[in-house]
């Protein structure tokens, strides 16, 4: 309680003065309630500078997508026709605006943007899975659904909860829209 009443003056002051702070931490909740800017580092360098929407909506890489939360990421190639073809996943997927010149890389989709399916057509892609694990967070409930060798992470908060059991067959999906290709780097 005294970390979020801290934060909370912290963000009172600096609108108050207009001056720039330098937070450090390690606290993904943190830098995220209290910047205007993240800079996300890897090995001493700096990997990845933007807003907080920035990074968690459109990460630079692999390493920024994971390091940012929980996330869907898929090793894809992107075929002549556009469309991208995952490891492990059957079939082609629908790709969202693709970074120029990236032949491979990663298809990444947070878990909010994941969802059920009645069938193939409710989203733009589907993949077929056995409903894995569950977890209540509060507020959120989180699903790992397992497709072959991958589990994808599905969130949603508690009045959209998904009403089935472990180990059922499930129906998965996204739209590209709400996916970002991240190059293999």
């Amino acid at each position: 309680k005294l970390r979020k009443t801290l934060e909370k003056e912290l963000k009172d002051i600096h609108r108050e003065t207009g001056k720039t702070f330098v937070y450090i931490t390690h606290s993904l909740e943190e830098a995220m309630v209290m910047s205007d800017r993240i800079s996300v580092m890897r090995a001493g360098k700096f990997v990845q500078v933007g807003t907080p929407q920035e990074i968690y909506s459109a990460p630079s890489s692999k390493f920024v997508s994971e390091f940012i939360g929980d996330v869907n990421v898929l090793p894809v190639t992107v075929l002549d026709s556009g469309r991208l073809q995952a490891k492990h996943v059957p079939g082609e997927l629908a790709a969202p605006m693709l970074p120029a010149g990236v032949r491979s890389g990663y298809l990444v989709v947070r878990p909010e943007f994941m969802r059920f399916l009645g069938s193939a057509g409710d989203a733009e892609n589907s993949v077929a899975g056995r409903l894995y694990n569950e977890y209540a967070l509060g507020s959120r409930i989180q699903y790992q659904v397992r497709v072959g060798d991958l589990v994808f992470i599905i969130e949603k908060l508690r009045h959209e909860a998904f009403q089935g059991r472990l180990d059922q067959e499930v129906l998965i999906g996204w739209d590209a829209a709400h996916s970002v290709v991240v190059p293999d780097t």
